[in-house]
């Protein structure tokens, strides 16, 4: 492995610029896009671009500083993260706080993530419990909060609110899905059941609800033989 500086993050002047602003004043990128004159979608990606290359140059430089023969320990560890906080930037962040000094060397006086966005990371998780999920799904359901107000409550990201939450009908609609072509009573059913799920761009929560109006018999019979789910 080589270590690469870290300066060559500075070779595209406006994506660095974009960066910092974001990363040290959280500018919104509707902001950043009239700051700059160019699209939303624009300035997002820029921000992304450069983000990700952020992302690569701490695991290369954190493998090399520990020792390592190569960058799959730390990258274990950043994938680990993105799976707590469903967000690239949290993850950055996590890899910031846990290596601080490190990163802090690596950056030779450049600044990182704000000092308020690494006070407010919420705790790592390696997994919800099932009483966590759970929650998420009562809150959501039953009171009708609002996934930021879910992470509040529960220390996480609102991001990873939302993951849980869609995971959750994503599972349901896997195994609704298997009973569903299983009763069906012939292969050209198989194929309009799938394609009556999947031909729009609906969230797993609005096919699971289209699927149990379809097909009330047979998601009765799920739950059935699912009574737990």
């Amino acid at each position: 492995m080589q270590d690469i500086s870290y300066s060559v993050l500075k070779k595209d002047k406006r994506a660095y610029e974009i960066m910092l602003l974001r990363d040290q004043y959280d500018n919104t990128f509707n902001d950043l896009a009239k700051e700059f004159g160019i699209s939303l979608a624009r300035v997002t990606q820029i921000y992304y671009k450069l983000k990700y290359r952020q992302i690569r140059l701490y695991i290369n430089h954190i493998s090399i500083a520990l020792g390592y023969n190569s960058i799959s320990q730390i990258k274990k560890i950043f994938d680990q993260a993105y799976e707590c906080y469903q967000s690239e930037i949290y993850a950055c962040a996590y890899l910031e706080k846990k290596y601080k000094d490190i990163l802090t060397e690596y950056r030779n006086g450049e600044p990182g993530t704000s000092p308020q966005f690494l006070k407010q990371i919420p705790p790592f998780k390696p997994k919800l419990s099932k009483k966590a999920v759970a929650r998420i799904i009562e809150m959501r359901e039953t009171e009708s909060a609002l996934f930021v107000t879910i992470a509040k409550e529960l220390h996480i990201t609102q991001q990873k609110a939302k993951h849980t939450y869609d995971r959750y009908y994503h599972t349901k609609v896997s195994e609704l899905l298997e009973i569903l072509q299983e009763k069906a009573e012939s292969q050209q059913e198989k194929k309009e059941i799938w394609a009556y799920c999947f031909r729009n761009n609906y969230s797993s929560k609005k096919r699971y609800e289209m699927l149990t109006k379809k097909y009330p018999l047979r998601t009765r019979e799920q739950n059935k033989t699912h009574p737990t789910k």
